[in-house]
């Protein structure tokens, strides 16, 4: 991720990817659970059955397309052009695909396509951003609803998340990965959050493995390991290692609130702005003391996931609170190093020890991905699009090939082959030559039980499940909280302009306030910070939010989200 890749609980309208934290918007074929749905081009569709037999039919030429990722650190998983899934897409649907990932946030590229309607072919942005909108009302996109009527009838996405994405004039422009459907998941069933607090467990061991219970126990802990054990490998240890810095804030900050126990939703149901909340202030409380003590490392506030990616890889690290699955591949390469280099997951209590309120995973999606309408290649992106989200589609970017990368156990488990296991052993990226993990219209909750049960132990230390099983109970279903999109909104515009201004003067401010010299300091910035965020219209924001967050709960049939008060 995530991330599961979240912008600032502050704005409420961008609401952490923690709802994200998700699938693509199909499952298997003929998924019991699916919708009947009235017409391919109704926007009330269900479950996927793919093209697979169209797409197989191919393509005597090849034709360039870029496609636009709007994270400046994606990379495509495989060698492109070389491995054999990228080899697949050129041969049974006649593309070449250009990656393009912007150096920054993505923003001026984003305004650019807004502002001149030159879209790339395909682009995929962040969920809860409103560029999707945007280039939708300018004309600047061709509806998946089109492209489904026109070629490729069989594709059903969920009707759920398909309506979730439909604009004001009554058609869907964009496709999620990593959404759940109403229609897939099981009734009760408890998921993991995206997010984790992990520590290295032999360092923790070290010392004893002292009480982490409060939020102060755990600062008493992290100066402890500052103090006694200093280095690890002759460098310097990071006692606290955040997400990146943004220009909209942090995403660590952001799932603080969570485990800090923040409420989002006040007795009468009403959507609370958690920024404001008198508890947000230990949020802040803690992270500027963190800093102070010299616990949160100054170069966290410029570094980028490349060099947090290092640092974790080297072993530098002793606790973080990330999505801990954007960062396997690092966590890999410490165990391969060293096999006692492992994380833990740890459920931080606030300073009065109550339990976290975790999002869990689900929700509508973390990317979203939509086909520019000046395209010369519709038909076979529409054909691309359905094969990914179609079964066959994605047992390809998750397994990759029966018989080449995995076998079928008897119980319907896939088992990886001993190719595969031999070149991922290798760590010198020769499982690349596959081309398995291309991730932007994943749906992992269609496969997730055809995983096999890890065998060798760093898959079995590595398994999201294990790794984040002491917070499953601590996890729930907050899918309400990021409110439901109303295109039709009569102030929709205004407040999207409002809470971009306020989220990008959150996101300068937030540094200073954590960075301040003392608690008093920090105090008296954040509440400054408080007031210009008044004068700037944030009591307006809030409800607008509110009446996104009221619609959310009509939709998902509900009438508290806040899971204290569903308990």
């Amino acid at each position: 991720m995530n991330t599961k890749k979240t912008t600032i609980v502050l704005l409420g309208l961008i609401m952490v990817i923690s709802i994200l934290l998700a699938g693509c918007s199909g499952n298997n074929d003929g998924s019991p659970n699916a919708k009947p749905s009235p017409s391919p081009s109704s926007s009330a569709s269900a479950a996927n059955t793919g093209t697979g037999e169209t797409a197989k039919e191919g393509y005597d030429d090849v034709i360039d397309i870029d496609w636009y990722v709007n994270l400046s650190w994606w990379k495509y998983p495989g060698d492109y052009g070389k491995d054999k899934f990228s080899q697949y897409i050129r041969d049974q649907f006649g593309l070449n695909i250009n990656f393009i990932t912007p150096a920054g946030d993505g923003s001026d590229q984003m305004s650019a396509m807004i502002a001149t309607g030159e879209v790339p072919d395909l682009v995929t942005v962040e969920s809860w951003l409103d560029y999707k909108t945007k280039l939708a009302k300018g004309g600047y996109l061709v509806s998946i609803n089109e492209l489904i009527e026109k070629y490729v009838p069989d594709f059903k996405p969920y009707e759920d998340i398909f309506n979730w994405y439909k604009e004001s004039d009554g058609k869907t422009y964009a496709l999620p990965n990593y959404a759940y459907s109403s229609f897939a998941l099981k009734p009760g069933e408890q998921l993991e959050p995206n997010s984790a607090f992990t520590l290295r467990k032999d360092l923790y061991d070290q010392l004893g493995r002292p009480d982490i219970s409060t939020a102060s126990k755990f600062l008493d802990v992290l100066e402890r390991v500052k103090n006694e054990i200093k280095t690890y490998d002759g460098k310097p240890l990071i006692p606290l290692q955040l997400y990146e810095f943004t220009a909209n804030g942090n995403n660590s900050e952001t799932w603080l609130n969570e485990y800090f126990a923040v409420p989002y939703e006040d007795s009468n149901g009403k959507l609370i702005n958690r920024t404001y909340d008198p508890k947000y202030w230990e949020v802040i409380k803690f992270l500027n003391e963190a800093y102070r003590r010299g616990l949160v490392s100054k170069d966290n506030f410029t570094d980028k996931r490349d060099q947090i990616v290092e640092k974790i890889a080297s072993g530098r690290v002793f606790a973080s609170l990330t999505a801990p699955q954007d960062f396997a591949d690092p966590m890999r390469t410490l165990y391969t190093a060293d096999n006692n280099a492992q994380f833990e997951s740890f459920a931080l209590r606030n300073y009065e020890g109550e339990d976290p309120v975790l999002t869990d995973i689900r929700g509508f999606g973390w990317l979203v991905t939509m086909v520019g309408k000046d395209s010369k290649a519709h038909e076979r992106i529409a054909k691309l699009l359905a094969f990914l989200n179609s079964k066959e589609g994605q047992h390809m970017v998750h397994f990759g090939w029966e018989n080449e990368t995995y076998t079928y156990n008897a119980d319907g488990t896939i088992k990886w082959t001993q190719e595969y296991q031999d070149a991922l052993a290798k760590g010198d990226g020769s499982e690349k030559k596959w081309g398995m993990g291309f991730n932007l219209l994943m749906d992992w909750y269609s496969v997730k039980d055809l995983f096999p049960q890890p065998e060798k132990p760093v898959d079995i230390y590595l398994a999201e499940k294990n790794m984040k099983k002491p917070l499953v109970q601590y996890s729930y279903d907050t899918s309400a909280r990021g409110g439901k999109p109303n295109p039709d909104h009569p102030n929709r515009d205004q407040m999207l302009e409002t809470g971009n201004r306020l989220s990008l003067f959150w996101g300068k401010e937030l540094p200073r306030i954590i960075m301040a010299e003392s608690e008093q300091k920090a105090r008296a910035l954040y509440e400054d910070t408080l007031a210009k965020m008044d004068e700037m219209g944030r009591a307006e924001l809030d409800e607008y939010n509110n009446e996104l967050f009221q619609g959310a709960k009509e939709a998902l049939n509900i009438e508290r989200s806040w899971p204290l008060f569903r308990k």
